[in-house]
């Protein structure tokens, strides 16, 4: 990630979430569930930066979208 994008973890009780933040806007991305074994989700927590959520396959691919987002 770059210099300028913050980033807050948070353990759940099923999932785990990473917040990112930039001059831009903020944005968290939630793992797969423990239970479910799902998608990675991304949700546009400040900015308006895209409409409601987006899901990918893999942790690389979602912040790679993030970065592109906040940088």
């Amino acid at each position: 990630m770059e210099s300028n994008i913050q980033k807050s973890f948070q353990n759940g009780p099923f999932s785990d979430t990473v917040s990112y933040k930039s001059d831009k806007g903020e944005i968290s991305l939630v793992y797969p569930c423990y239970v479910k074994h799902g998608k990675y989700e991304i949700y546009d927590l400040k900015g308006n930066l895209f409409r409601k959520s987006e899901t990918y396959s893999s942790v690389e691919q979602a912040e790679q979208r993030i970065k592109a987002l906040l940088s």
